[in-house]
């Protein structure tokens, strides 16, 4: 019988935007990325410039002023800080927060268990692994996934077996920077 691999990891709100971040990075392609930041700075620069060349009294229409430079502002600087706070404000009512999450893969067969219930998967349920920096994401479906952080392992040996196991077991695999 094979050695099973641990991975053991509280869930908390910072597990959970570091999961989102890196899912959202593997659904959005870079070029897209670069892409919409180029377009909305492209707006943002152009609100800048109206304001100095014509200025609020002169030849270009104030709202289209205030809504560049409101749009950009609201893409490059708030926008991150709203998106922390609200997935924060949304964890804080989940019946899951914070608690003791333990998954153990063989095999076979994978456990997942907390206080909350436990669960028995076989690896064709998942139909793609994604390997992130900081952990895994194992994905039933496509808008769907599970994480499994590094620091959840119990060695660096541990999460090279597991990436190992998880090439041979499904068919799709992925990397994000």
């Amino acid at each position: 019988m094979d050695q099973t691999i641990t991975i053991r990891f509280r869930w908390t709100a910072d597990e959970l935007l570091q999961a989102h971040r890196y899912h959202f990075r593997h659904i959005c392609r870079p070029i897209l990325r670069l892409g919409l930041n180029f377009i909305i700075g492209f707006i943002l620069f152009g609100g800048v410039l109206m304001l100095f060349t014509a200025g609020p009294s002169g030849k270009a229409p104030l709202p289209v002023i205030i809504g560049c430079l409101v749009l950009g502002s609201y893409w490059f600087v708030v926008r991150p800080f709203e998106r922390r706070w609200w997935t924060r404000r949304q964890f804080s009512k989940r019946p899951d927060r914070d608690i003791e999450i333990e998954w153990q893969v063989g095999s076979e067969k994978i456990f997942a268990g907390s206080v909350l219930g436990q669960t028995e998967i076989t690896w064709q349920a998942f139909a793609k692994v994604v390997c992130t920096p900081n952990g895994m994401m194992l994905y039933p479906i496509d808008q769907m996934y599970h994480w499994l952080p590094h620091h959840g392992f119990a060695s660096d040996a541990e999460i090279e077996r597991f990436v190992e196991l998880a090439k041979t077991k499904i068919e799709r695999h992925c990397y994000v920077d």
